[in-house]
């Protein structure tokens, strides 16, 4: 194995998606995940897929304050050198903010923010010093604008944003050939995510901008292949994007709500 690639949630979604195109480009996975199980099914389903792939895994609840530094551990304590680390783990909490459970909210910052923020930090220093690898976070199309029920998703999700591209300006400004990449998928029908944060019946997971599993990923791999620093993902969402700067913001968040209605 030439190259590495770490993988927050690898195992279902997103990160199963693009493991695969890794995997047949002869990377080792590093997989992460709260589900030890799903894990073993997901390795074995890869493995038989492709032939001769490489994947270890680690069971981390990635929700808890100090999991970016078990997982940086574990890392160095196998000598493995990280090539790309993909932050794709991820939860929403969906409801009016003073009906949701805090504790929920504060896992999901822990998750979403706390966490991709640490492992940014550790594992870009070491690329920093060998002055090569991309980091991928997966932040969401729920960072562009204010979004009533996700608040706190969505606010995560801006700070993925922003601070995933000011880095990747920090990096191009001083010629680093270390670099950050941003993500943000529309509204994606077949992963967990919304039956893990209650939200299958929303509107948006069959709505004007929805995408899938696989086409994320296939925008992912040929955006990094591209040396992409921002991928909106979902051919739909892109039209939309670039529309929005024309639409008044009322209109955007009249169809913001029309997207999170319950039907």
């Amino acid at each position: 194995m030439s190259k590495t690639v770490l993988i927050s949630g690898g195992s279902s979604g997103i990160g199963y998606t693009v493991s695969e195109y890794f995997a047949k480009a002869g990377y080792r996975l590093l997989w992460i995940s709260l589900l030890e199980d799903e894990m073993k099914i997901a390795k074995s389903k890869l493995q038989e897929e492709i032939a001769d792939s490489e994947i270890n895994t680690l069971e981390q609840d990635l929700c808890l304050p100090n999991a970016a530094h078990k997982v940086y551990d574990w890392v160095k304590e196998n000598n493995w050198k990280i090539d790309v680390l993909i932050n794709n783990a991820g939860i929403g909490v969906y409801g009016h903010i003073h009906e949701i459970d805090m504790d929920q909210e504060l896992a999901m910052i822990n998750l979403n923010l706390i966490n991709l923020y640490k492992m940014t930090r550790l594992f870009l220093k070491d690329m920093i010093h060998k002055n090569k690898g991309t980091i991928i976070n997966i932040s969401s199309n729920s960072s562009f604008q204010p979004t009533p029920k996700l608040s706190v998703y969505g606010a995560t999700k801006a700070f993925v944003s922003h601070f995933s591209r000011s880095i990747n300006e920090e990096l191009k400004n001083s010629n680093s050939k270390v670099k950050v990449i941003c993500v943000c998928p529309s509204a994606i029908r077949d992963t967990n995510f919304k039956k893990a944060g209650k939200m299958e019946n929303l509107k948006t997971f069959s709505g004007l901008a929805t995408t899938t599993s696989k086409e994320v990923a296939k925008d992912i791999w040929e955006g990094f292949l591209k040396g992409k620093d921002f991928i909106i993902s979902g051919w739909k969402m892109r039209i939309l994007y670039r529309i929005s700067a024309i639409i008044p913001y009322k209109i955007q968040q009249f169809l913001v709500r029309q997207e999170i209605k319950e039907v």
